[in-house]
Order: C-alpha cells, then sequence, then structure tokens
C-alpha cells in the first residue's frame, strides 16, 4: 500500500486479507524509516490477531534484513489502556496495582451496594444494573452525567452506580469498562497525558473498526487528532455487534469526521467460489447502510447453494449429520472441514445428538455444550435434590437460585449442623428451621425453600416430566426472574430453557411410561459422560453466527434459516428499521465463511416450549438469486417452497397456496393456504364454547390470532392459530388457554 500518512479508511470486503494489508502497512512504515516500532500503535479486537500480527511483521522484517528496536504496541483496546493507566492511574486516586474484576466480580460488588441500599433483589434484579451500568461507561456517562438523564438511566439505577463508583475505587478495582472510560477521564482530565501519548503514536491502526463503540471511537478520536495518521480497516457489511454497543456509524462517517481521507476498497474474495460470493453480495446490496462496493473472486465458480427444506429440527438435524457422513465417505474432507452455524446456542441441542448417535466428533466454539449450561444445571439439580435429598452438592446449587436471599453464612450452618448431626443437608435444614439454630429472616427463607422441594417432590409423584418441568420453573420463578433481567444474556437462556422443555418432550414422547425422572437422570448422566473427544481428534465444528466471524470453512451449514428464527423475532417486531439490516449482515457473514460448499436449511415446523411453530422460510433465502440455488425437499409436497430450483423459479405457489406477506411476488416462502383445510370444530372443555376456523382468538403469551386449523377430537384435539407477526403455532386444545374474542 502506498499511502502511509494522513487518515486512511480501508474498506475490506470478506476474505479479501485484511490481516495482510494491516501487516505490510506497519512494516513498511518501519522498513522506510518513517516511525520506530514503539511510534505506531495497532488496534485488534482479539489478543490472538495481535499475536498473529506481531510475529508477522517481525518475520517480514527478518527477510528484508532489519532488525526490530523497540517493542511494538499491538494489543486490544482492552490491553492497551491496561498498560496506559498502569503508568498514570495515581491521578486518578488510584493505587498502581489496581484489580481488575470480571463479569462475576463486578456483580457480585453490585449486589453489595443494592443491599447496603436495602435494595430487594427479586425487585430489582441486579444483573439489570449491571447492564446499565456498563451501557453508561460504553457511552462515555459517569454518575454526574447520567443525573438528569433519565433516558439512560432511572432514579434507582443512578444511585447504585452512583455507590457503585465509590464501593469501586474504595476496592481499588476497576471493571472491564472502567479500562477504556477511565482512560478516556484521565486524557480530558489531564491533557498533559493525552498530549505525550498523541506525540508518542505518530501512526495509528484500528482493525475491525465497524466494530468498534462510542468509548472505542472516542479515544481512537483523541489520539489520532495531532498527527492524523490513522487508518482503520473494516467492513461494514460484517457490523453484527449493536448489542454490545458497536456502532456502526463510526466506520460509516469516517469520511465526515476526515473530508481529506483516503478510501481504498478490497473487493476481490480469495477465499470462496463464485457462486457463494456472488449469492451472499446479492443479499447483502438489499441493506441501505452500507457502502457502494461488490466482492468478486477470481476463484471457480463451485457448486450451487443448497436450499434444504425438512419436516421439523430433528429431521433438520439427521440431514446436516447424514451429508457430513456422506461427504467424509468421499473422501475430499476431513471432519476439520465443517461447520454448523445457528442463530441462537440452544439449537445446538439437537445437532449435538444427532452426532452422539452417529459417533461422530464435534466441538462448540465460544460455549460450553448444551447440558453443561448454568441454566440447565440448575434446573437438573433441582430434579436431582426431588430425587433424592441426599444430593448435598445439588441442594448447594439450588438454595439460593434464584436469589431468594440465603446467604453463605445461612449455609454454611446448615453445612455444619449436617455434618454434627451425620444427615443431609436437607435434613440438616431441617433441623436449623426446627430448633432455631439460625436468625429469623434465615429460617422463614430457608422454611419456604424445604416447603418448595416438599411441593416440587408431591408433583413429581404424579406429574408427567414435561408438567414436572415446568412446575419446577413456575414454583421457582427462574424463568420470571430471567424476564425481568431484560438483557440478552437473559434471553439466550431462556432460549436455552426452551431447548431443553423440547428434550424433555422428545424423551418422553421415545419412553412413553419409562420416561421417569429416574430414568432422565441416568440418561443426562451417561450423554455427559460420553461427551468428551480425544485431545487432538479432528472433529465437526458448531458455533453462533456471531461468534463465526472472520473464521473460514471448505464446508458450511447453516440451520434454522426461518423466519422470527433468522431472522429472530426481535427484530422482526423492532420498530428499528435497522434492527433487520443487522440480521441481514450476519446472514452475510455466515455465508462468507464457506470456500466451497454452502448449505442454508430450515424446518417446516419447530417446537418452542412445547408448542410447534410454522413459521415461513427466512427472507435472506428470497434475496439469493434463483441461479445460485439448489433446492431440495425430503417433503412430498414442499410446504413453503414448492417448485423452487436452480433453473426455475415460475410455479413456486401451486394449488391450495397463496403468498406470504413477507415474500416478494414469485411466491418463495409461499404459505399454506387457509382455506386448503377442513372446517372441523370442537367443544371447548374449558367451557369458552365451540372454536372453529376463522375464529378471532387470543394467547396470553402471543396475543390475538387466527384459528386456521383443527386437527384430531376430544382431549387429543390440537388447534392451529396464525397470529399478528404471520407466525402459525399448534396447541394442544384443553391447554392452549384461548379466549374467544367477538
Amino acid at each position: 500500500m502506498e499511502t502511509l500518512s494522513g487518515p486512511v479508511l480501508i474498506l475490506a470486503g470478506a476474505g479479501s486479507g485484511k490481516t495482510r494489508v494491516l501487516t505490510f502497512r506497519t512494516a513498511n512504515l518501519i522498513a522506510q524509516g518513517l516511525a520506530n516500532p514503539e511510534e505506531i500503535l495497532a488496534v485488534t479486537f482479539t489478543n490472538k490477531a495481535a499475536r498473529e500480527m506481531e510475529s508477522r511483521i517481525q518475520d517480514l522484517l527478518r527477510k528484508i534484513g532489519i532488525p526490530v528496536h523497540g517493542r511494538l504496541w499491538i494489543s486490544t483496546f482492552h490491553s492497551i489502556c491496561a498498560r496506559i493507566l498502569r503508568e498514570h492511574i495515581h491521578l486518578l486516586d488510584y493505587q498502581p496495582f489496581f484489580g481488575i474484576y470480571d463479569n462475576s466480580d463486578q456483580l457480585s460488588m453490585i449486589k453489595k451496594v443494592m443491599t447496603a441500599l436495602n435494595l430487594d433483589e427479586k425487585t430489582f434484579p441486579a444483573k439489570g444494573f449491571q447492564a446499565r451500568i456498563n451501557a453508561a461507561k460504553t457511552e462515555a456517562q459517569t454518575p454526574d452525567d447520567v443525573r438528569n438523564k433519565r433516558h439512560i438511566m432511572d432514579e434507582v439505577s443512578h444511585k447504585v452506580y452512583e455507590q457503585y463508583e465509590i464501593e469501586m475505587k474504595r476496592a481499588n478495582s476497576l471493571d472491564f469498562g472502567d479500562l477504556l472510560f477511565k482512560t478516556y477521564v484521565l486524557f480530558n482530565d489531564y491533557p498533559v497525558v493525552l498530549e505525550a501519548y498523541q506525540n508518542r503514536f505518530k501512526y495509528l491502526m484500528v482493525d475491525e473498526y465497524q466494530d468498534t463503540n462510542r468509548i472505542q471511537y472516542l479515544l481512537v478520536q483523541k489520539l489520532a487528532s495531532r498527527h492524523s495518521n490513522l487508518c482503520v480497516v473494516g467492513d461494514e457489511d460484517q457490523s453484527i455487534y449493536s448489542w454490545r454497543g458497536a456502532d456502526i456509524t463510526n466506520i460509516l462517517s469516517f469520511e465526515r469526521d476526515f473530508p481529506d481521507a483516503k478510501v481504498v476498497k478490497l473487493e476481490q474474495n480469495y477465499r470462496s467460489t463464485k457462486t457463494i460470493i456472488q449469492a451472499a453480495t446479492q443479499v447483502i446490496k438489499n441493506n441501505t447502510q452500507r457502502k457502494n462496493k461488490t466482492l468478486f473472486t477470481e476463484n471457480d465458480d463451485g457448486d450451487a447453494i443448497i436450499v434444504r427444506e425438512e419436516n421439523n429440527e430433528y429431521d433438520e438435524a439427521r440431514y446436516v449429520v447424514k451429508e457430513v457422513e456422506t461427504l467424509m465417505n468421499e473422501g475430499e474432507f476431513s471432519y476439520q472441514d465443517f461447520a454448523i452455524f445457528y442463530r441462537t446456542n440452544a439449537q445446538s441441542r439437537v445437532l449435538e445428538e444427532q452426532f452422539r448417535a452417529r459417533g461422530i466428533p464435534y466441538k462448540i466454539v465460544g460455549g460450553m455444550k448444551f447440558y453443561e449450561r448454568m441454566e440447565i444445571k440448575d434446573i437438573v439439580a433441582y430434579m436431582k435434590l426431588v430425587l433424592n435429598p441426599s444430593d448435598d452438592i445439588a441442594f448447594k446449587r439450588v438454595i439460593n437460585v434464584p436469589t431468594r436471599g440465603i446467604g453463605k453464612t445461612t449455609v454454611d450452618r446448615i453445612e455444619e449442623l449436617a455434618a454434627q448431626k451425620s444427615v443431609s443437608m436437607v435434613e440438616g435444614a431441617a433441623f436449623a428451621v426446627d430448633h432455631r439454630e439460625l436468625n429469623v429472616a434465615a429460617i422463614r427463607k430457608t422454611r419456604e425453600f424445604l416447603l418448595l422441594l416438599q411441593s416440587l417432590r408431591e408433583k413429581a409423584r404424579t406429574m408427567k416430566l414435561t408438567e414436572f418441568y415446568h412446575a419446577i420453573l413456575d414454583e421457582t420463578g427462574y424463568v420470571k426472574r430471567l424476564k425481568e433481567e431484560d438483557n440478552p444474556e437473559a434471553d439466550s437462556r431462556i432460549e436455552n430453557l426452551e431447548e431443553f422443555d423440547n428434550a424433555i418432550a422428545k424423551f418422553e414422547e421415545e419412553r412413553g411410561e419409562e420416561g421417569t425422572l429416574q430414568s432422565f437422570l441416568e440418561e443426562m448422566a451417561l450423554v455427559q459422560d460420553a461427551d468428551d473427544i480425544e485431545e487432538g481428534q479432528t472433529s465437526v465444528t458448531m458455533m453462533t453466527l456471531h461468534i463465526s466471524k472472520g473464521l473460514e470453512f471448505p464446508v458450511v451449514f447453516i440451520v434454522g434459516m426461518e423466519e422470527s428464527l433468522f431472522p429472530s423475532g426481535r427484530a422482526v417486531e423492532d420498530q428499528d428499521p435497522f434492527a433487520l439490516e443487522e440480521e441481514r449482515r450476519l446472514c452475510y457473514v455466515g455465508m462468507t465463511r464457506a470456500e466451497k460448499k454452502l448449505t442454508l436449511t430450515y424446518a417446516r415446523t419447530r417446537k418452542v416450549w412445547g408448542s410447534e411453530q410454522m413459521n415461513p422460510p427466512s427472507r435472506f433465502l428470497k434475496e439469493i438469486p434463483k441461479q445460485f440455488v439448489d433446492f431440495q425437499s425430503s417433503l412430498s409436497r414442499p410446504r413453503f417452497m414448492q417448485g423452487f430450483s436452480a433453473t426455475n423459479h415460475e410455479g413456486m405457489v401451486g394449488q391450495g397456496y397463496k403468498k406470504h406477506p413477507l415474500m416478494g411476488d414469485d411466491g418463495f416462502g409461499a404459505m399454506p393456504d387457509y382455506e386448503e383445510f377442513g372446517d372441523e370444530s370442537f367443544d371447548d372443555s374449558r367451557g369458552a364454547g365451540a372454536l372453529k376456523k376463522g375464529m378471532k382468538v387470543r394467547h396470553p403469551t402471543y396475543g390475538a390470532g387466527t384459528i386456521y386449523q383443527t386437527e384430531g377430537s376430544g382431549a387429543d384435539l390440537k388447534v392451529s392459530v396464525v397470529f399478528g407477526d404471520n407466525t402459525i403455532k399448534k396447541f394442544v386444545a384443553k391447554y392452549a388457554r384461548l379466549e374467544r374474542l367477538s
């Protein structure tokens, strides 16, 4: 690259070699004598990327015989700021040996503050405060800044934030957000310190600029303002982290911030086939928040993109696993060549089951296996404790989950009494309550917990496994508390609990009368024992689409390509017109990870909380031109994409079908015509009167809708309802809780 001075914006499309550009630019600056290593600041988003870049730069300079004198400043935002603060934090009244709190430590501190402020966590979830405090710091807002800004933070949250900052300083500690925010405060309060770093860093480079948030943007602007030798690299089409504060306008507005900036476009993709690149390009062109660039490649055309329709999520998983086996048997690929992407972590469960059943090694990147996730282990601990009251490990895990005000002192005392009496902790707790071995409040809360266990134990004797699972969630308030947190992490955990519901229902269906609580827990234990994969063994990779960015695989499957799943229901319902654009960028990222083969799958029906949903195929499928797609279906009569193929986009709306309002005139994604179904009706056993096709009803969770199909009769009768967002859900009539609307 020839332009080394002044502001530069490098728009680097997927697979265009941006890491190579940054590496050569840095080496060139040093080789030409424009800067010493310590005068160049390169910011990356992962430590791994920083290490790779530094290694490549040193290798390049060694090859041309230039020794490296001085330390390269190549690191993440957080590491760079920590390094600056180590030297100057005394100016902010901290000691240089300050601690750094992770998310768990931070949450503990917030709970300590809440206790001091007499805030009940049942009313005010601590994670809600945590999310608001972190958001304020991302926006560079101190407690004083947000004092009268109720659109940023409510009065109670402000009090917690204010006291939290006092306690953190008293602990001489910073949280992750502080590393950036306190550096910004340092630069604002001590211009001489800022000037020293401005003079030190003659050249500044920032990778993945589309993923920078507000505080990162402000730090970059301050550091680059003296020399203006700022080079940023990124791709607005791959901006997928707004939920954690990333602001796409940072890259879109670069030329406004630096009117004399030179813009360089890297549009040649070296990774994927022409078919994949052209298809992905046509999808992303539907976005408005983007620069005018078009990827191209000189690679071969490659295979058509397979769009596969399956009946349900289990058939979808079986198809994916069978395809992996088929391609492996052909001898061209190894297990590590395969990747499966999904929109939510919960989708991994059915895939894991199929891979285990077929003996295919797999690994999940960026998260633990489904049954090892905290929320799953919490609920399983309740199950274990109900079945076996002597299980002290389960007791200690759930006695205060969700939070019910039973602290460590109480738990320690119960454990001590149980040891003295040589009984279980459940019995020890009962003894402590009966003999008043605890304080009044602890006695009351412990008694309530024991009564909860007794109630669950009684229900376990009479309820089916799925009903008992719901009883645990309801009586413990587990899901209710997660909903109160109202943040992406809580949403993800709820989705995992929904998927666990499906797993239990599937087990119960397959085992019949043998599907007991005990047999389920036994099978879970065996599944976990068999889950380990030998070190060094190659395996299929599974991950969410968000984690896939920056990776590449010869063969990629993207599963769950359905409206309300991908794009997500939240994005579809969001009033922000750009929410769907971020979902489309996520689709683009997933598609462009594939080197040779790409398969996109969707299911006709998918269970959520035990109810069947029928959502149309993702709108992103429709946006792929027909010449790039090979449509396949395992159904004798494809419900959604009848007649679609790589060469034929016509005649997709067959008899009895009509177009879904989200889809185009070509009929892609056609929905079943409601008139094709029978006119069965039934008497509602709950006394609401006869329900029949065409009737308007209201569901307590999903709102108003219209009945368009009924199946069966009596206790087995099922009713399908289309709701206002065009999703279709099927319910068992006697449990549906449907209210007739006039």
